[in-house]
């Protein structure tokens, strides 16, 4: 049942908040996200590629930029996209510049290189794929033999512990809590994200992976990074898409296609970034083709206690059925 992807080229923590950002010079450090190469003068927590001869899809590099705040949508907000540039002021630890989704500028202003790293990994990446193009979805994902499978909900909803969970059973990570999604072939490819999860400190404990934990995700939050088990480097074909919410019980209900639409709307990541972007035409496209062409389904549990691992029970019993369901339309 298992899709499993190589051992990450690291162990533990991706990072350590005492590490430097880097003189100015310093040879360049590569690491690979969502199909993209990165080259950073400081530590960035994606995978680190020992291979450095291909020329990177995205440069970072040290520089001072503008405070904010910016105008968006009439609107004073801490952020502002156009279709080829993205600002972004985080208060007391940095500033943030992409162009194009190929030059991009920090500018620390407090924050150690883990905190820089956090906005990062999050709201910049989320502005890089869509000035490239690639949609990004809340979600998190896992590759199993038959496809990946995307996990999608807001923050605190329970996409990394469901992963986890997934995980634990022989999956391999594809994404946590950011996927990026494109259409190719006429075919919805899931990309593989970074190998390095994001975990409050009760699922730690739930897991028993408290020896695993590394660093704080950003200073004065109970959330740690843990590395991987397992990590699919390559994208993957989506099987299909669980929307995660509450409910009175653990149970899974397909979605028709107009409520499929609906669900992968509410789960685009960064949602507010997509009307000044120029996504809009390639993101409806995408998920009208998801909506219509891959089972999206409504995956509930109640409010109270940790259900993970009812849930993965639930998400691999909907595959084999699934499967099977193919399989005798097949042998017709």
């Amino acid at each position: 049942m298992a899709k499993t992807g190589p051992e990450p080229e690291h162990e533990g923590a991706p990072l350590a908040r005492s590490e430097p950002f880097g003189a100015e010079g310093a040879p360049l450090r590569h690491y690979a996200a969502f199909g993209l190469r990165f080259a950073s003068p400081f530590p960035l927590p994606l995978q680190q590629l020992a291979c450095t001869d291909a020329a990177p899809d995205v440069v970072v590099r040290l520089g001072e930029l503008q405070s904010g705040p910016f105008i968006q949508g009439g609107r004073k907000r801490p952020w502002r996209i156009t279709p080829t540039e993205f600002w972004l002021a985080v208060k007391g630890i940095a500033r943030y510049h992409v162009a194009e989704g190929r030059r991009l500028v920090v500018q620390p202003i407090g924050g150690g290189v883990v905190d820089v790293g956090a906005f990062f990994v999050s709201s910049v990446c989320a502005a890089v794929l869509m000035q490239r193009g690639i949609v990004a979805l809340h979600a998190s994902a896992v590759a199993t033999d038959a496809g990946a499978v995307l996990f999608m909900g807001g923050s605190g909803i329970g996409k990394s512990s469901l992963l986890t969970a997934l995980l634990q059973r022989g999956h391999a990570m594809l994404a946590d809590d950011v996927t990026g999604v494109v259409v190719r072939d006429g075919g919805a490819v899931a990309l593989p994200a970074f190998p390095n999860l994001r975990l409050w400190t009760n699922m730690l404990d739930d897991l028993g992976w408290r020896t695993r934990a590394g660093d704080r995700v950003r200073a004065g939050v109970d959330k740690y990074w843990v590395t991987a088990p397992r990590f699919q480097p390559e994208p993957v074909a989506i099987r299909c898409c669980f929307a995660l919410g509450i409910g009175e019980r653990v149970a899974a209900t397909r979605l028709a296609p107009q409520a499929a639409l609906a669900s992968l709307g509410r789960n685009t990541y960064r949602k507010r970034f997509l009307a000044g972007s120029g996504m809009e035409a390639t993101h409806f496209r995408a998920m009208t083709h998801i909506a219509h062409r891959l089972p999206v389904l409504e995956l509930t549990r109640p409010a109270a206690g940790n259900h993970a691992h009812a849930l993965a029970d639930q998400v691999e019993a909907c595959l084999a059925e699934d499967q099977r369901c193919r399989g005798d339309s097949a042998a017709k």
